[in-house]
């Protein structure tokens, strides 16, 4: 029987869960610190806590996901426990037939459990390109802003707001309902990014009250979104109208081929308030040339950048990839 104390088995399972409903990557949970000699009822609990959890059975996470999840809980199982629990084995016959009846389902769930009563569910592309854009699923650069702003909501409070590249929404919806923008503006190139926004909002905001199409209301508080290209950025009159105090963006400078159409974007929304703005750009380090790249080029517009702290593993409300690194970079003039 495992050694932990029943509140202590409480934490364990409600991290784990945590864990299984964003997707953590399997490799990156640290199965080496799950508790020893799980007994019948415990792997029970631990299977109710994952794959049966109602958040799962209502609304599912990427099947492939839920399939490496159990083949690892079982392949941990069978070296540490005596028996496993049917439920488990059974929940992994049961994920193998749903991947061989719904092979062509283009979108899934993420869940980004914060509390026992504040979680995010989002739908998002189980492929990270889709529809000729990368904006359909969350990077890990959007959820290490995010945390970061999790633990510095005075920074947004108040604040008018625009987002670039919003993607499927994952750090506006968070920032909106927990930091207390005065304005969120989410904006992307993409339609299709545009119109999964639209549905994230509504299904996890059920009382929103919706003004006009894509404008709603909450507490006085209002978000918004709306098509930017950034090259033509100066048409929108979404942001002509608002003038951001604040600008976002995460995971935007992968491509060097959209630097000068989003240096661009950024030097716009600069000037309309006198360079009066702080922006906020997270970035996943995937090649150290590009991102110097982009920086030189920030440089030659007479930006400063200083690096914001990334929030470490142990204190973080969300759980993300950092087998490459990611950088969050505050950008003024």
């Amino acid at each position: 029987m495992s050694n932990l104390s029943e509140s202590n088995f409480q934490i364990f399972l409600e991290q784990v869960q945590k864990q299984f409903l964003c997707c953590y990557p399997v490799q990156c949970i640290q199965w080496q610190n799950f508790p020893k000699h799980l007994n019948w009822d415990q792997q029970n609990m631990l299977i109710d806590y994952t794959y049966k959890c109602h958040l799962n059975r209502e609304m599912p996470i990427k099947l492939q996901y839920q399939l490496n999840f159990l083949k690892k809980l079982i392949a941990y199982l069978e070296q540490d426990c005596s028996e496993i629990h049917d439920s488990i084995y059974e929940s992994f016959c049961e994920a193998q037939r749903k991947i061989v009846s719904q092979p062509s389902e283009k979108f899934a769930f993420k869940h980004y459990v914060l509390s026992e009563k504040v979680h995010f569910s989002l739908k998002e592309s189980k492929s990270f390109v889709a529809d000729g854009t990368t904006g359909l699923c969350s990077w890990q650069a959007a959820l290490a802003l995010t945390d970061y702003f999790l633990h510095h909501k005075a920074i947004l409070w108040n604040r008018r707001i625009l987002e670039l590249g919003s993607g499927a929404g994952l750090c506006g919806l968070i920032i909106y309902r927990l930091c207390e923008p005065k304005h969120l503006l989410l904006t992307d190139g993409s339609l299709s990014c545009l119109k999964l926004i639209e549905e994230n909002i509504k299904r996890n905001f059920l009382h929103i009250e919706e003004t006009i199409d894509n404008k709603w209301l909450m507490n006085d508080h209002i978000l918004e979104c709306c098509l930017v290209d950034w090259k033509e950025i100066n048409c929108v009159k979404e942001v002509k109208t608002m003038l951001p105090d604040i600008l976002l963006a995460a995971d935007v400078v992968y491509d060097s081929s959209v630097f000068d159409d989003l240096l661009h974007a950024i030097d716009y929304v600069f000037n309309l308030k006198q360079n009066k703005v702080k922006m906020f750009l997270a970035a996943t380090v995937r090649n150290q040339a590009t991102l110097n790249g982009f920086l030189n080029k920030l440089g030659n517009l007479r930006f400063q950048v200083d690096n914001a702290e990334v929030i470490p593993l142990e204190e973080s409300f969300l759980y993300w990839d950092r087998l490459t690194p990611v950088r969050i970079l505050i950008i003024t003039r």
